[in-house]
């Protein structure tokens, strides 16, 4: 969430290049090491949230607890175990994952930007005022039709994301968050609202419904060759990938007919796309195809021999179509693997 004119201009070239790396520098160091409290506010097309944050770092680790203060009552606890989410008819935490792979920008090191700047163009564009805080602008423009652009703004003092934007094709945000407070955390005050390292990753905390993986589920994580063959079973693969996507994570588990649905992410370090495959039962309705969006997600999906393929992601149409429409044979998905 946290993250616009293609250009063949280096992106660190030059003085400008050299500020928005010092920049960068120094947001990867607020998000990972800074204690701090505030509230911000997410908005997607008309639908807007309210949140609180409190983000504790110490020689525990990092914990956060985030709270919404409009809407139905919920509240996201993370730590080092995991994520869990809690709402106002389930007092105890639903596991969401385990291990988090965090993708906002804000979260990545210095080698890790250098990575993503193979795709992106990176420079300074003046002072904002987020936060009743001076704020400095730096806009990530990327340099083909496959990706988003996004804006953000980065306290003077910390460097802390006070305010990121998701750009569309023509530069007008699809998706914002924007601090309204934001104050650091003393030792006093880290004890008075302190966020103990819970339960999150116990295997006794509590799954069910969407949110818990079934024993049967199978994880990979791996980095693909430029055209990969799809791990989950010989013949599929995609001949056509949008450069810098990887897949990085793999997951094959039951839906509630039965079936077995594959679901793969592929992202360059920003941006990410998820891929569902599942095989077509005789009792289906005819499934969606073609292209469908919702504010900044796009969805493309089509039949590939008896199953249903589906690509969505906060990417442009261009992206999606061209995995969705590069997908190609397989057996089906139920059949046993080759021992």
């Amino acid at each position: 969430l946290l993250l616009v004119v293609m250009s063949s201009v280096p992106a660190w070239a030059g003085e400008s290049g050299v500020e928005v790396r010092q920049w960068f520098d120094k947001m990867c160091r607020a998000g990972q090491t800074l204690s701090y409290e505030g509230t911000f506010m997410y908005r997607r097309g008309e639908q807007v949230m309210t949140m609180k944050i409190i983000h504790v770092a110490d020689e525990r680790g990092e914990r956060e607890r985030i709270i919404s203060l409009n809407g139905p009552v919920r509240e996201i606890v993370r730590d080092r175990k995991g994520v869990a989410h809690i709402s106002a008819d389930n007092k105890k935490p639903i596991r969401v994952d385990k291990q988090v792979s965090a993708r906002s920008i804000q979260s990545k090191t210095p080698e890790q930007i250098a990575q993503i700047e193979k795709y992106y163009t990176f420079s300074v564009g003046g002072d904002a005022r987020t936060a009743n805080r001076r704020a400095r602008v730096i806009n990530i423009v990327p340099k083909d039709i496959y990706r988003y652009g996004y804006r953000v703004a980065l306290d003077y003092q910390t460097g802390f994301l006070l305010q990121s934007e998701l750009l569309g094709e023509e530069g007008v945000p699809l998706e914002q968050i924007i601090f309204i407070t934001f104050g650091l955390l003393d030792k006093n005050r880290i004890m008075a609202l302190d966020i103990p390292p819970s339960s999150v990753g116990d295997e006794s905390t509590p799954e069910s419904g969407a949110h818990a993986p079934p024993a049967t589920e199978e994880t990979h994580t791996a980095l693909p060759p430029a055209f990969p063959v799809l791990p989950a079973e010989e013949g599929w693969k995609i001949s056509k990938m949008p450069s810098g996507f990887v897949l990085v994570e793999h997951n094959r588990r039951m839906n509630k007919s039965g079936a077995m649905v594959e679901h793969m992410v592929f992202t360059d370090g920003l941006a990410s796309v998820s891929v569902f495959m599942e095989k077509n039962a005789p009792h289906d309705k005819i499934p969606f195809t073609g292209v469908s969006r919702m504010g900044a997600v796009n969805a493309f999906a089509r039949r590939v021999n008896d199953h249903q393929v589906t690509v969505v992601g906060e990417v442009p149409v261009a992206a999606v179509r061209m995995i969705g429409e590069s997908f190609q044979g397989a057996t089906s998905i139920n059949s046993p693997k080759p021992r």
